[in-house]
């Protein structure tokens, strides 16, 4: 078993459940729309919420990763996670869901777009969790803080 094997092993459930999550949000509002007819009320509308449901989806990756990883780890696992997917959804959605497929600079502006959404909601994901201290480093801070009151006072604690 190499290193990396070691690593990454236990954190792949979470990895493609969010990847599928997000991948299902952007595929059923793909086929919702097409089913409704794009450039309508309704198929605006349901943009929206596949949009909504898209970054509701990062924000619940980013506070995961924030309760359970370092710092320094989430960038790399959440930033492989929406890479991925965001490729995945540009590129094989239209196919699945039988709508047309975007031209050159469509691909390039929905890429953008898609990835710009997913690391935005990540981000505040993790600072959700940041704000509430309950992130790994809060986590500690709050562990040594204890620490020390005790060693000062050890009656009181």
């Amino acid at each position: 078993m190499t290193l990396l094997s070691r690593l990454l092993m236990p954190h792949w459930p979470s990895i493609y459940g969010f990847a599928l999550g997000l991948i299902a949000a952007n595929l059923a509002g793909r086929i919702a729309s097409n089913k409704w007819g794009e450039g309508t009320a309704v198929g605006d509308l349901i943009g929206v919420y596949t949009f909504g449901a898209m970054a509701a989806v990062a924000v619940a990756a980013g506070i995961w990763w924030g309760t359970r990883r370092d710092r320094k780890e989430i960038t790399g696992e959440l930033l492989s996670i929406f890479v991925a997917t965001t490729l995945f959804t540009v590129l094989v959605n239209p196919l699945i869901a039988r709508v047309d497929y975007p031209s050159l600079d469509g691909v390039f502006s929905q890429t953008l777009i898609y990835f710009a959404l997913l690391a935005l909601s990540g981000w505040v994901g993790f600072l959700i969790v940041m704000a509430l201290g309950v992130d790994v480093y809060g986590r500690q801070l709050k562990a040594t803080r204890i620490a020390f009151e005790r060693k000062a006072n050890p009656k009181a604690a």
